[in-house]
């Protein structure tokens, strides 16, 4: 009845879990659901009368759909600023990437002073009607009439110092080589750098675990590093934003993969290797079930974030997977409630260890049993008299009464009961089944457990006596019992001693 009543629990918990997934209100927006990228090159030369272009990218990381309201200020004197294809007002789905594209004319005339285009954006949520403006940051533009000048500052510090050794290095692919250089020298120096320094720290832990997770983690956290760089060296490249969009979502999805692969490969090179070597030195069988168990449900565990994640990236509403796990969820509870019921007594079972492996046990049917194997959802008893394997579920188990023979020793007590005829000399009735107790070699005749014999009952044909006897291993109780019956038995016929017969004496009165 626990375990039912247990199983019925967990099935409340599913349901009010779905109920409160169900009736949440719909997710809030906020300012950080749109991801806004700023342009590359933000102060360019033009010439008189022409025009330059700026792109923005604006990426919806939020799961509702929004509109967008574009606005330009700062386009005065001669200048001209105006969203191309008229992408000053859109809708921008969840996961959706747009770009827009700001084109700024020059005057036809020097004598303008320079201009500074300031780009803002007006937010409306399509589901909660929330609002809130962005700042799009701004662009300059000076009327020189020179040609695009690429950046020169590598990682916005120093000049190029390629720029000297070639011509075709004096140009943003020179800055990029360069950037990313210092970025694979960083990755390498704390991939050479860390090993040796952790081991100083961790070589007086007794454990080889922490190098163990150091020799995983030091190989991907290199690459991270160097993905980083490259992804971030990219702002000095003239890619177009789908482009470097693509990049920046594949280097997510890279980084994703990595940090799954080292807490799968630390988990079962690590974490389970350890587990294992410590379950070999317990004497409980807990671990050595739990182990396998704790390995499929981390792998599932670690599986299903990193695809979530994943999703997530990809512009993907998990809202409605997750409460479809719910469901699912709840229809398992319903269908396998005599299934968890038993690994919930399984746990019962193993933790609070009524009997062990190689027990005895005296069941409520009373079979004699030998405990052969507890498992998460049935125990194996074998029946020492009948020679057969009985497969019991745990729930059952759990709620019958089992008597441990093996605890809290082998010991066991003999008890041997013999009638006599009424009329029969009880003390020397009493004194021939102590010496038959007491003369038998694998009777106990310690302190406290020596034999003894007592009157106790009085029937229909015979005077009760019952013989008190210890033996040292619970498996000789059957012989050693047999084998005083035999002698008392045998003393009574020397002595004369009657065992009655069941009778019944009836009177008959005449009228």
């Amino acid at each position: 009845m626990i375990i039912k009543r247990l199983g019925m629990i967990l099935i409340a918990i599913s349901v009010m879990s779905l109920a409160l997934g169900a009736f949440a209100p719909v997710a809030q927006a906020s300012e950080g659901d749109l991801n806004i990228f700023n342009p590359t090159y933000t102060n360019q030369d033009v010439d008189m009368d022409t025009s330059i272009a700026y792109k923005w990218g604006i990426y919806n990381n939020g799961v509702n759909s929004h509109v967008v309201l574009i606005d330009i200020a700062g386009a005065d004197d001669g200048w001209i600023a105006e969203v191309a294809d008229d992408g000053s007002y859109f809708e921008i789905a969840p996961g959706e990437f747009k770009v827009v594209e700001l084109t700024v004319t020059a005057p036809n005339s020097r004598d303008y002073p320079d201009i500074s285009i300031f780009m803002t954006c007006t937010v409306r949520d399509l589901v909660t009607e929330e609002q809130w403006q962005r700042d799009m940051g701004s662009v300059t533009t000076t009327i020189t009439g020179g040609a695009y000048v690429p950046p020169t500052q590598v990682l916005g510090w120093f000049d190029n110092p390629l720029a000297d050794v070639h011509d075709s290095l004096d140009s943003e692919y020179g800055v990029f080589l360069t950037t990313l250089g210092i970025w694979i020298l960083i990755g390498a120096a704390i991939y050479l750098v860390l090993d040796p320094v952790v081991k100083h720290f961790t070589k007086s832990t007794e454990t080889e675990i922490d190098d163990q997770v150091l020799a995983i983690v030091k190989g991907p956290v290199f690459y991270m590093i160097v993905l980083y760089g490259a992804v971030s060296s990219l702002e000095v490249l003239n890619f177009s934003w789908s482009v470097i969009h693509a990049i920046e979502i594949t280097y997510s999805l890279i980084v994703i993969v990595l940090i799954a692969w080292m807490a799968l490969k630390i988990l079962k090179d690590v974490l389970l290797i350890w587990g294992k070597t410590y379950a070999e030195k317990t004497e409980t069988t807990l671990d050595d079930i739990m182990l396998p168990l704790f390995e499929k449900m981390g792998m599932v565990v670690i599986s299903l974030i990193a695809f979530i994640m994943i999703l997530n990236l990809f512009g993907v509403d998990v809202t409605m997977l997750l409460a479809g796990m719910g469901v699912i969820g709840l229809v398992i509870a319903f269908a396998a409630q005599d299934t968890l019921g038993n690994f919930i007594s399984g746990m019962f079972l193993l933790t609070d260890r009524p009997f062990k492996v190689g027990d005895l046990v005296l069941m409520e049917n009373g079979d004699y049993c030998r405990v052969e194997q507890i498992g998460m959802r049935s125990t194996k008893l074998y029946n020492t008299f009948d020679h057969d394997m009985i497969i019991l579920p745990n729930s059952k188990i759990a709620n019958e009464k089992v008597i441990n023979l093996t605890e809290p020793d082998n010991k066991m007590k003999v008890k041997i009961t013999v009638g006599v005829a009424y009329d029969t000399d009880i003390k020397q009735a009493k004194g021939i089944m102590l010496d038959v107790a007491l003369n038998h070699p694998d009777v106990i005749q310690d302190e406290g457990q020596s034999p003894f014999v007592r009157l106790v009952d009085f029937g229909d044909s015979s005077l009760g006596l019952k013989v008190y006897t210890w033996v040292h291993h619970l498996d000789d109780q059957w012989r050693v019992g047999a084998e005083i019956r035999e002698a008392i038995l045998e003393k009574f016929n020397e002595a004369n001693i009657e065992i009655p017969f069941p009778q019944h004496v009836v009177h008959m009165e005449k009228e």
